[in-house]
């Protein structure tokens, strides 16, 4: 009759740790998905550029890649905060830039706060340009920024 006494009260005394697991101090998780999102409905247009994984079987190839990023930015962004008008600024990029942007957002200077700090991508667009120019600028014929 007391068997129910003891997972009862292991229940309780255990609640409160992990309650603390399921936090989040993630910091950028709607700037995340605004940029993923870009990145979602850009890639429809890009043959080269698959939406999958997420894998589904229902709706459409966008609307899947939109779903998973709505969970997959719950971690927010890694590092880098977007500075006034940057965000704006990175997903008109991705919107009008072509699929080499929607494949690679990092690699273009509108979206070039997406890299991480003390990544190997950052330490190397640190130090691309050597001809006075800002680093990891891209040059229009190129669309690219040189990695």
């Amino acid at each position: 009759m007391r068997s129910w006494v003891i997972p009862l009260a292991l229940g309780i005394a255990l609640a409160p740790i992990a309650a603390a697991g399921c936090g989040s101090d993630a910091t950028g998780v709607g700037d995340c998905k605004q940029i993923e999102e870009a990145r979602c409905t850009a890639a429809a247009k890009c043959s080269a550029v698959s939406v999958t994984p997420p894998y589904y079987t229902n709706g459409s190839g966008t609307d899947a890649c939109i779903r998973y990023y709505d969970t997959a930015c719950l971690h927010g962004l890694a590092g880098n905060q977007p500075g006034p008008g940057q965000l704006n600024a990175c997903v008109q990029k991705i919107q009008t830039g072509g699929c080499g942007v929607v494949e690679a957002p990092w690699s273009y200077p509108d979206c070039s706060w997406l890299i991480p700090p003390n990544t190997p991508e950052a330490s190397t667009e640190a130090s691309v340009d050597g001809e006075g120019g800002e680093a990891g600028e891209a040059s229009p014929s190129d669309g690219a920024a040189s990695q």
